[in-house]
């Protein structure tokens, strides 16, 4: 059923993006009255032993639009492309203010049939600002997702942020639950972000922790526990008041598994 749902799914996205777009077109506004954004991105990633993993390459298409001050959403088309086979993601979120003190971001997902993609993803974060000027965030979330066969996952995360002069440094902490076999492991995540908006954006990530899940597709079903490391160096930069680029370099490594190098690279608008 999802699967016969997902074009029909991708049309209304793209119909959601380009029916915006083609308004903004029409209309001439200055810069600090612009409501929407289109982002298209491409990504390559190269895994290591190649001749098991091969490579990974992405394509994506993505709308937002500020709709109110206190809400934004989203619309992201993407089109996947591994060695067991291509497939295709879409997804819709949004950004909502509930007071000055309270903000929460949702998002729901869904692909088409692979090993891969998930078929239906859904993640919830309520973030609570506090401390002088509100420049301290906690944040607590959840994540469910179900895969294509009988493996789910049910993710619950919390963290902080602290927003500075020029800069935001971020730390989380997921406790990750892989059904069948209700399999729990953790990970954590920081972050480091420098830079203003219409100049420039750049940040770096690193996260440590644990890939664990039951491997069903074994004759005897035995638990898989794999330390999992990843950095992520991102930049976004403003080549005029409206348009961009942006990209990141990554670097993971799965213990005994693979390591994977990847590149990529979009260009924004705002309309």
């Amino acid at each position: 059923m999802m699967t016969r749902m997902i074009p029909v799914l991708f049309s209304l996205l793209l119909g959601l993006i380009i029916y915006p777009f083609q308004q903004s077109l029409a209309e001439d506004k200055p810069a600090d009255e612009r409501k929407n954004r289109m982002e298209i991105s491409t990504s390559y990633e190269h895994l290591s032993p190649h001749a098991d993993y091969g490579d990974w390459k992405t394509l994506s298409l993505g709308f937002y639009r500020k709709e109110r001050p206190d809400l934004t959403w989203y619309t992201q088309l993407s089109h996947l492309s591994r060695p067991e086979g291509s497939g295709q993601l879409a997804a819709v979120g949004a950004f909502k203010d509930w007071s000055d003190s309270f903000y929460t971001y949702t998002s729901l997902s869904a692909g088409t049939e692979s090993a891969y993609l998930p078929r239906t993803r859904v993640d919830n974060n309520f973030n609570f600002k506090f401390g002088p000027e509100k420049r301290l965030v906690g944040s607590v979330g959840g994540s469910y997702i179900q895969y294509f066969g009988d493996h789910k996952d049910y993710i619950l995360s919390a963290g902080i942020m602290a927003y500075l002069k020029n800069s935001v440094a971020e730390y989380r902490i997921f406790r990750n639950q892989s059904d069948p076999g209700s399999v729990d492991s953790y990970s954590y995540l920081l972050s480091l972000s420098y830079g203003q908006d219409k100049h420039q954006w750049t940040t770096a990530t690193f996260s440590s922790g644990k890939q664990a899940y039951l491997a069903t597709y074994l004759a005897t079903p035995q638990e898989v526990n794999q330390n999992s490391r990843m950095l992520t160096l991102n930049h976004r930069r403003w080549l005029g008041s409206e348009h961009g680029f942006f990209g990141d370099i990554s670097y993971v490594e799965l213990e005994n598994s693979y390591h994977k190098t990847g590149v990529s690279l979009g260009f924004f608008r705002e309309l």
